[in-house]
């Protein structure tokens, strides 16, 4: 593999002091262009496009050093970028179909939808560390506030995986609902959105077990969590709706109108915001987290994906 110096360099200087990096920005790929979309969380305004290789489907944000990656499942390939300056690192061909991923431990965890694995790079050498079996057709990841777990869905499998991000093996494999697509953690719960079965499975953290599973839209595809104001979002593709669960509660507490086949949502904590990204109109649909009116539309291109948590939000780790 052809390791970038400049990768390198700037991954290794960034990780001597960085702790936690507050990004000002969030990202949207577009899987039929080449191109990632920054904009500004402030004003939401188009901050620029940096060249990308094409085919970008998922992303992931680090909440410790000012970068994040994209993959690109047909053509085998992770992309690094440097989220401070706007401009793209490197390209690590890691083979098969990278999916989902996430930054953990000071390591990238992608999911291979055709291999069957999670897939480990460091991101210092950009070098493929570890590929650790999972079930069929790996789709969504998450880590937990600590980083010291990554849960991937297994789409095929309808199982959950709970990977240990020291060891890097595999602790449980849990089942859950049809067609596990996606998911999300906060400091109690995992919540994993079921596609084929219509349903949000909620798995406690501490015993690893499946404490309630929650009907919700048509086809969801997509799950986010508002921690501050407890608040669950789940994307309803062939409903064009997001529906709203309380934390707490585990009760529907709203329906929110979106535009045509919403799939990836991220909120934004810092500016109590939802972004539900609508794949068929090309756009992205803004809600206040406070009041879930929707406050402002946006174009972002045909074929924008971004699948991940595409806002960066930092999560409080706390042992008990």
């Amino acid at each position: 593999m052809n390791k970038s110096l400049s990768l390198l360099m700037t991954l290794l200087l960034y990780s001597c002091y960085a702790t936690v990096y507050s990004n000002p920005y969030f990202y949207i790929n577009q899987q039929q262009g080449e191109t990632v979309s920054v904009f500004n969380r402030e004003d939401l305004t188009l901050k620029r496009k940096i060249p990308s290789f094409k085919g970008a489907a998922g992303i992931a944000i680090s909440n410790k050093n000012p970068w994040f990656a994209t993959t690109h499942p047909e053509d085998g390939i992770v992309s690094f970028f440097d989220s401070k300056r706007l401009i793209p690192l490197e390209l690590v061909n890691v083979g098969g179909s990278p999916f989902g991923a996430v930054f953990s431990n000071n390591k990238l965890f992608y999911s291979d939808w055709s291999r069957n694995v999670v897939g480990v790079i460091h991101p210092g050498t950009g070098r493929v560390i570890k590929k650790v079996s999972v079930g069929k057709s790996p789709a969504g990841v998450s880590t937990n506030a600590c980083e010291t777990q990554v849960w991937v869905v297994n789409r095929e499998s309808d199982s959950v995986s709970v990977i240990d991000t020291h060891y890097l093996k595999v602790l449980k494999t849990l089942k859950v609902g049809h067609a596990p697509f996606a998911l999300e953690m906060d400091h109690k719960f995992a919540y994993i959105v079921n596609s084929q079965s219509n349903t949000l499975s909620i798995i406690d953290l501490k015993k690893l077990t499946e404490t309630k599973k929650i009907k919700v839209g048509r086809m969801p595809y997509g799950v986010a969590i508002n921690q501050k104001l407890h608040k669950v979002y789940v994307s309803n593709q062939l409903e064009n709706t997001v529906t709203v669960i309380d934390s707490r509660t585990h009760k529907i507490i709203n329906t929110l109108k979106t535009g045509a086949y919403p799939e990836n949502i991220a909120v934004d904590e810092k500016n109590q915001r939802l972004y539900v990204l609508n794949w068929f109109d090309g756009d992205l649909s803004i809600f206040d987290s406070l009041t879930d009116r929707e406050i402002k539309r946006i174009a972002v291109g045909d074929g924008s994906r971004a699948f991940g948590q595409f806002v960066a939000n930092s999560k409080t780790c706390s042992v008990q």
